[in-house]
């Protein structure tokens, strides 16, 4: 397209050609710079975005991960706590046990010595 209108402006003009190529010449070049360089905003748009939906999903990542970490620690926090109270009933009923095993050897001590 641009070589045909070249070409009829060329026909056009009696006067020297080389100075109405030149022209031609540096509104090409000019054209194909505006070109390239809205190519190039066009691909910076684009590595924008997709930088920015890599972001988007890190976050959501990151995000369920703390969720998942949180509850682990709840979870290993209800676990201490259960474990301190399992800890507290065992020494309770460990100490029951020794307080019933004395008792169970007084008493056997006082039936021996009544039969006796």
């Amino acid at each position: 397209m641009e070589a045909k209108e070249r070409a009829e402006l060329l026909q056009r003009v009696n006067g020297d050609s080389a100075h109405v190529m030149q022209i031609f010449d540096d509104e090409t070049r000019a054209r194909q710079s505006a070109r390239n360089s809205s190519n190039m905003l066009d691909e910076a748009y684009a590595t924008g975005v997709a930088v920015l939906s890599k972001y988007a999903e890190q976050r959501d990542r990151l995000k369920q991960a703390q969720r998942k970490a949180l509850d682990i620690l709840n979870t290993v926090g209800l676990s201490n706590s259960v474990l301190k109270i399992i800890e507290r009933r065992h020494r309770l009923d460990k100490w029951i046990s020794y307080i019933g095993m004395f008792l169970t050897v007084v008493i056997m001590v006082i039936v021996w010595r009544w039969t006796h």
